[in-house]
């Protein structure tokens, strides 16, 4: 199923279960802004940029968007930037995978 821009600029995301802090929303929402532009023709996302995205955590006071909503989404635009932009031969990546930065502690030096 196929992407277009006025769906990814008006989608809305629940917010992440109580106990969970989610994504960042303003994380969430430049990096839509951005994809949605390129839809339009007037920016260059890759579905690889999509894969390798990440977004912090939400403020500890605060919900931010359901991790799972968002992932499920940015697999769609994954798929779209895919068939759309193609340059050769896109295989995508694993199929479980979350946009959630890792913690400094756990990045490893490549």
């Amino acid at each position: 199923m196929a992407v277009s821009s006025v769906e990814v600029r008006t989608i809305q995301f629940d917010r992440a279960p109580i106990g969970t802090r989610g994504y960042y929303e303003p994380d969430v929402d430049a990096f839509l802004t951005r994809v949605a532009d390129t839809l339009d023709g007037q920016d260059d996302v890759t579905a690889e940029e999509v894969h390798d995205v990440a977004f912090g955590k939400a403020p500890l006071s605060k919900r931010g968007y359901d991790h799972s909503a968002v992932d499920a989404f940015l697999r769609l635009i994954e798929m779209t930037l895919a068939s759309h932009y193609r340059t050769g031969i896109y295989l995508a990546p694993a199929l479980e995978h979350t946009h959630a930065r890792k913690p400094l502690w756990r990045r490893t030096r490549v």
